[in-house]
């Protein structure tokens, strides 16, 4: 076992870690950004809506054009996919759009195919994070990716750069009905890596990430405010809260 401390705490007896992965090591401003572009151009398309109602849909999902970041306070960033269909929804009627989430769901998951043929280009790691993981693995901790993306997009991410072997088991949201927050994909994590949530540490960069990990039976999450949002209000969640994980030692 190991333990991982910094100069304001120490988490002792860690065998298992759980990362969440946009945000946390992968940029997620950069992947999420183009993705949340496309997702609005096919809604623009699909439902003939004005090319200037562009910016307004983004801020929507949570992204602004103008800045080129994913928003704190913005459904993608608070919220699983479900919930965000179901809120961007009621939003689109204000546009004079009244679809349903079913039909929505199947516009996303059209994008997604299309993203996925490029993502290359929109995936950049985070650096600190990547040595930290490969320490850990030098190590021999178990390791593992919990995401509300889809396991494909995860998959193809960690095989472009040459991580599929840092983690042992990968859960995004089609592994389980039920959310992120619910729980059940960290549980599935655990399940697989026979882990024992008691020597298992959760890091992620949201709320959404302790939420998770505390109905998983998860006491320690740390999170870094590399993601939407910063290590002020993160530390309103958790009380193991870094800027990078370059801060963290392994010992």
């Amino acid at each position: 076992m190991i333990s991982l401390k910094t100069k304001n705490w120490q988490i002792d007896n860690i065998e298992t870690v759980l990362f969440d992965k946009d945000g946390t090591f992968i940029d997620l401003h950069y992947f999420w950004g183009k993705m949340t572009e496309l997702r609005v151009q096919e809604i623009i398309k699909r439902f003939n809506l004005e090319a200037g109602d562009f910016e307004k849909l983004c801020l929507y999902l949570g992204y602004d054009v103008n800045s080129g970041k994913m928003l704190p306070d913005g459904i993608t960033a608070l919220y699983s996919r479900s919930k965000i269909i179901e809120i961007f929804r009621g939003n689109l009627e204000e546009f004079g759009v009244f679809t349903t989430e079913v039909e929505l769901a199947k516009i996303f998951d059209y994008v997604s195919e299309i993203f996925y043929q490029d993502m290359v280009k929109y995936t950049k790691p985070i650096e600190p994070a990547i040595d930290f993981i490969e320490q850990l693995h030098q190590e021999g901790i178990k390791l593992g990716v919990v995401t509300s993306d889809s396991v494909v997009s995860t998959e193809l991410t960690l095989r472009n750069f040459g991580w599929e072997n840092l983690f042992g088991v990968v859960v995004g949201r089609e592994s389980s009905s039920e959310t992120k927050e619910s729980g059940a994909l960290t549980k599935i994590a655990l399940e697989t890596l026979g882990a024992n949530p008691q020597t298992t540490v959760m890091i992620g960069d949201a709320p959404m990430d302790n939420i998770s990990a505390k109905n998983a039976e998860i006491e320690n999450t740390i999170l870094v405010a590399t993601g939407q949002i910063d290590a002020v209000k993160l530390q309103q969640t958790s009380s193991f809260v870094v800027g990078s994980l370059s801060e963290v030692e392994i010992v």
